[in-house]
């Protein structure tokens, strides 16, 4: 009994999933050819993380606490700062994050004492090669200034 009670749940299931075949056909197709047109972003996406610039310094207030390195899961965070004098505080130099490894699970954003830290909504971040993902976001906010 239980062979015909799964042919009969089969065949019900096959008629489901054609009515639904058979719905979309009639609607309009959504397919967007992407190089020439752009679809818009949702206000709440969440991109690769960059660097906040701040009008008050008028660059990122990075402090290469290294709080956001110890506190990536992956890994992929590196970053480097100096102190000018001795009573000055620290700043980020180098704030260097790969991306082909990075989980983009946003710990890093969450966790910055300061805020610098933001998502932002670029999305074609393709490259020719595995470097290319690596990228130092202090550098890619100077050349976003300039």
């Amino acid at each position: 009994m239980s062979y015909w009670k799964e042919v009969i749940n089969g065949g019900w299931s096959l008629i489901e999933g054609m009515g639904v075949t058979v719905r979309r056909l009639w609607r309009p197709v959504v397919t967007v050819q992407y190089p020439r047109r752009h679809l818009p972003l949702s206000p709440v996406y969440r991109g690769h993380t960059e660097f906040k610039r701040f009008a008050t310094t008028g660059t990122h207030n990075c402090i290469a606490c290294g709080t956001c390195e110890r506190e990536c899961p992956s890994g992929v965070i590196k970053v480097q700062g100096i102190k000018q004098h001795a009573k000055s505080d620290k700043v980020a130099t180098h704030y260097f994050i790969d991306f082909t490894r990075c989980s983009l699970c946003g710990l890093c954003v969450e966790i910055c004492p300061t805020q610098t830290l933001k998502y932002s909504t670029e999305y074609q971040l393709a490259g020719e090669n595995r470097w290319d993902g690596v990228i130092d976001l202090i550098a890619r906010l100077e050349e976003k200034e300039s």
